[in-house]
């Protein structure tokens, strides 16, 4: 089943760049070969999933690869390239090839413009290259697959259909890798292009899937992401130690936890102190998590969830005649109506009714936080410049609270970006004024 987000948060966390060159999660995992392997890691984070077998598997395959084969698997892109146009021409052989016709359509394409005997020669060169490497790389990994105990169940699967489909006659020689003849190039032509089109077609796909994986391994290894440990959603547990965002360079690190006694979290602090990066570390996290995808954490335990909603960046909307303040009410409005349909989400907001005055900010705040608090089966993260609503809020036992703290340091502050337990009572907005 879909694991439920919308365009707000998506634009919220940078999944994906909306302009060129923009930094974005999408581009810290694309160390891709081939577009083939770009279009899988793509394909990963549209369709994040709550099928918890399916988000098992990808994450056991790519942390198997990342630590059995470091260096991953070289593909000549050349050829990939080339074979992939060649597989797709609709000029294929339909008869089993003669010596003659063979030897005399070599003969024709010297003379001709079509040179349809060079796209033939080629493309079977190609292809042959990438049988070849897929052929090698299948006897490594059956090797490293038969020596664990508990191997990655999406491997096991890849690499038996490798094996079964090279194992065809037809491929037996592709190891023995010579300087073709026409007639050798016709019998093979006519094996990759017609009676075999879909074997053939079947090893392009896995290239870009092993392709995926070891870029997202490769990531995963430069970033120092962890592998999250998903469990079935009836657990309604969520823990991460290490936390970071993954676009800062020497990130400070926090932890959180969420259980179904503890489910709200309450964050306060002043501007600047680290409030919005900690959300949206935390939810590109679990978003990933979705994905089959290692996270920026050093550990993670997370129950699978239906969706995940974020209010960071809103902004007015003109074009309707919207108000900050009234975009933020109907954006709430929107997440209570999709907590209805599915009560087992993560949301976060970030400064609830920043665009309105400080007395229908402090009620507006303590009215949906209490509705929030009720929903137990969901997760909710909420920060705020109005410290007062944690007096009210403080009687409630499933709620938590904590804050990121600032330092003074020689008549200045400190931002030390490490949440603490407690409500911050300190106020910096003046300070910055007059600094400035």
């Amino acid at each position: 089943m879909k694991f439920e987000v919308d365009n707000q948060t998506l634009n919220d966390l940078e999944i994906f760049e909306r302009y060129k060159e923009e930094k974005s999660v999408h581009s810290l995992f694309d160390n891709t070969q081939s577009l083939g392997g770009w279009k899988k890691i793509y394909h990963y984070l549209s369709t994040p999933t709550t099928d918890l077998l399916e988000i098992t598997d990808r994450k056991d395959a790519i942390s198997f690869l990342q630590s059995n084969f470091p260096s991953g698997l070289t593909i000549d892109k050349d050829a990939l390239s080339f074979s992939e146009y060649y597989i797709k021409q609709g000029n294929y052989p339909i008869k089993p090839p003669s010596r003659f016709i063979a030897i005399e359509r070599k003969l024709v394409d010297r003379i001709s413009l079509a040179k349809d005997y060079y796209m033939a020669e080629k493309g079977v060169n190609s292809t042959l290259i990438l049988l070849k490497t897929i052929y090698l790389f299948s006897k490594r990994l059956g090797e490293k697959l038969k020596e664990t105990a508990d191997a990655p169940r999406l491997l096991v699967k890849f690499n038996d259909e490798a094996q079964r489909l090279l194992a065809k006659p037809q491929f037996e020689k592709i190891n023995e890798f010579k300087r073709l003849k026409a007639y050798d190039i016709a019998v093979y032509d006519y094996t990759f292009r017609n009676t075999n089109k879909e074997d053939i077609k079947y090893i392009l796909n896995l290239i870009y899937e092993y392709d995926a994986f070891f870029s997202i391994a490769q990531a995963a290894e430069k970033y120092h992401f962890s592998y999250p440990e998903v469990l079935p959603e009836s657990d309604n547990f969520l823990e991460i130690e290490g936390l970071f965002h993954p676009f800062i360079e020497k990130a400070v690190s926090n932890d959180v936890c969420f259980d179904g006694n503890s489910n709200l979290l309450f964050i306060t602090g002043p501007n600047m102190a680290g409030k919005s990066t900690f959300l949206k570390a935390l939810a590109v996290s679990v978003y990933l998590a979705h994905a089959g995808f290692p996270v920026p954490a050093s550990k993670m335990k997370l129950s699978v969830l239906s969706g995940l909603c974020t209010t960071i960046n809103i902004s007015d909307n003109l074009s309707s005649g919207y108000s900050h303040f009234y975009a933020e009410v109907m954006r709430i409005k929107d997440v209570a109506n999709r907590l209805k349909q599915k009560n087992n989400m993560l949301v976060l907001f970030d400064e609830l009714f920043r665009g309105t005055n400080v007395k229908d900010a402090y009620d507006g705040t303590l009215a949906i936080v209490s509705a929030f608090d009720k929903i137990k089966t969901s997760f909710f993260v909420i920060s705020t410049h109005i410290v007062e609503v944690a007096n009210e809020l403080g009687k409630k036992a499933n709620i938590n609270f904590s804050y990121f703290e600032v330092r003074e340091q020689d008549g200045h502050p400190a931002y030390t970006y490490k949440l603490r337990e407690g409500v911050s009572d300190v106020r910096l907005g003046m300070y910055i004024i007059e600094r400035e």
